[in-house]
């Protein structure tokens, strides 16, 4: 009996044990969980407005920089925003309604946190950031092949 005693007791002890690592290995993978949830959270890009409405009919692209005078019987004038047109406004050239248009807008590289560390490069959209490096790069080679013609 007391042999049976002793293994229900190692037994128990055991099981205290195995289930105290399977708590900790829990706690761990809800840890891991939280911080990925944390880091998901801040893959935010940055979507920027470029004054742009586009119909999704006919892909008209109402502009505010330049209004719709350039339309025949185009009464807004360039600077108007897309709010504060009429509400029954219609698209010039298939007459769908206002609420029709999307805006359309560029979305920048990188996360939101980081947008506001470096040399203001990081919140330069990607065609920005091409133009940027290879017309430095052209600039360059025409400071190189300039001082070859130099000799």
């Amino acid at each position: 009996m007391q042999g049976k005693e002793m293994q229900d007791k190692e037994m128990q002890g055991k099981e205290v044990q195995f289930s105290e690592v399977i708590d900790a290995e829990m706690d761990a993978q809800m840890r891991k969980a939280k911080k990925v949830a944390e880091l998901k959270a801040q893959e935010v890009f940055i979507k920027r407005e470029t004054g742009v409405y586009k119909c999704n009919n006919c892909d008209y692209e109402y502009v505010e920089a330049k209004g719709d005078t350039d339309m025949i019987g185009g009464v807004n004038a360039p600077g108007t925003t897309f709010a504060s047109l009429p509400a029954n406004y219609r698209c010039p050239t298939c007459r769908s309604s206002k609420d029709n248009f999307s805006p359309v807008v560029e979305e920048i590289a990188g996360f939101a946190v980081n947008q506001g560390y470096g040399f203001g490069t990081n919140s330069m959209t990607g065609g920005q950031k091409n133009l940027l490096i290879f017309g430095g790069l052209a600039a360059f080679f025409v400071l190189f092949i300039g001082g070859y013609a130099m000799s």
